[in-house]
Protein backbone atom coordinates (compact mmCIF):
# COMPACT_ATOMS: atom_id res chain seq x y z
CA UNK A 1 0.00 0.00 0.00
CA UNK A 2 2.33 2.77 1.17
CA UNK A 3 5.96 2.98 2.16
CA UNK A 4 5.09 5.74 4.59
CA UNK A 5 4.86 4.82 8.28
CA UNK A 6 1.32 5.15 9.59
CA UNK A 7 1.26 8.49 11.49
CA UNK A 8 -2.18 7.66 12.92
CA UNK A 9 -0.81 4.93 15.20
CA UNK A 10 -1.04 6.13 18.79
CA UNK A 11 1.93 6.08 21.18
CA UNK A 12 0.37 3.01 22.81
CA UNK A 13 0.55 1.22 19.44
CA UNK A 14 -3.20 1.30 18.67
CA UNK A 15 -3.81 1.44 14.93
CA UNK A 16 -7.00 3.33 14.07
CA UNK A 17 -9.52 1.91 11.63
CA UNK A 18 -10.32 3.64 8.36
CA UNK A 19 -13.30 5.54 9.73
CA UNK A 20 -11.28 6.93 12.64
CA UNK A 21 -8.64 8.18 10.22
CA UNK A 22 -11.31 9.61 7.93
CA UNK A 23 -13.00 11.46 10.77
CA UNK A 24 -9.77 13.20 11.76
CA UNK A 25 -9.26 14.26 8.15
CA UNK A 26 -12.80 15.56 7.70
CA UNK A 27 -12.78 17.39 11.01
CA UNK A 28 -9.55 19.15 10.06
CA UNK A 29 -7.72 17.65 13.04
CA UNK A 30 -5.18 15.60 11.09
CA UNK A 31 -1.55 16.62 10.81
CA UNK A 32 0.06 17.19 7.42
CA UNK A 33 1.73 13.75 7.68
CA UNK A 34 -1.61 12.11 8.51
CA UNK A 35 -3.32 13.84 5.60
CA UNK A 36 -0.61 12.71 3.18
CA UNK A 37 -0.76 9.14 4.50
CA UNK A 38 -4.54 9.06 4.16
CA UNK A 39 -4.42 10.34 0.56
CA UNK A 40 -2.13 7.43 -0.28
CA UNK A 41 -4.34 5.04 1.70
CA UNK A 42 -7.42 6.14 -0.28
CA UNK A 43 -5.70 5.13 -3.52
CA UNK A 44 -5.94 1.53 -2.33
CA UNK A 45 -9.06 1.52 -0.15
CA UNK A 46 -12.30 2.05 -2.07
CA UNK A 47 -14.52 2.23 1.07
CA UNK A 48 -12.37 5.10 2.37
CA UNK A 49 -12.47 6.85 -0.99
CA UNK A 50 -16.26 6.56 -1.23
CA UNK A 51 -16.78 7.69 2.38
CA UNK A 52 -14.43 10.61 1.91
CA UNK A 53 -16.16 11.74 -1.27
CA UNK A 54 -19.61 11.42 0.32
CA UNK A 55 -18.62 13.29 3.47
CA UNK A 56 -16.92 16.06 1.52
CA UNK A 57 -20.00 16.44 -0.70
CA UNK A 58 -22.27 16.67 2.35
CA UNK A 59 -20.03 19.25 4.02
CA UNK A 60 -19.81 21.33 0.85
CA UNK A 61 -23.57 21.19 0.36
CA UNK A 62 -24.21 22.23 3.94
CA UNK A 63 -21.57 24.94 3.80
CA UNK A 64 -23.03 26.53 0.70
CA UNK A 65 -26.74 26.01 1.36
CA UNK A 66 -27.01 26.26 5.13
CA UNK A 67 -26.56 29.81 6.35
CA UNK A 68 -23.19 30.23 4.58
CA UNK A 69 -21.24 28.83 7.54
CA UNK A 70 -20.43 25.53 9.14
CA UNK A 71 -23.44 23.36 9.84
CA UNK A 72 -24.01 22.18 13.40
CA UNK A 73 -22.25 18.86 14.01
CA UNK A 74 -25.55 17.34 15.18
CA UNK A 75 -27.09 18.07 11.78
CA UNK A 76 -24.10 16.63 9.91
CA UNK A 77 -24.18 13.46 12.02
CA UNK A 78 -27.95 13.04 11.52
CA UNK A 79 -27.60 13.37 7.75
CA UNK A 80 -24.68 10.91 7.67
CA UNK A 81 -26.69 8.44 9.74
CA UNK A 82 -29.69 8.66 7.46
CA UNK A 83 -27.54 8.24 4.34
CA UNK A 84 -25.76 5.23 5.86
CA UNK A 85 -29.12 3.59 6.55
CA UNK A 86 -30.12 4.03 2.91
CA UNK A 87 -26.89 2.74 1.38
Amino acid sequence: MSNLPNPFISPSGKKPNCMEMLQLILDGQATADQSEYFKTHMDHCMPCFKSYQLDMSIKELLRTKCCGGDAPSELVNKIKSQIAQNI
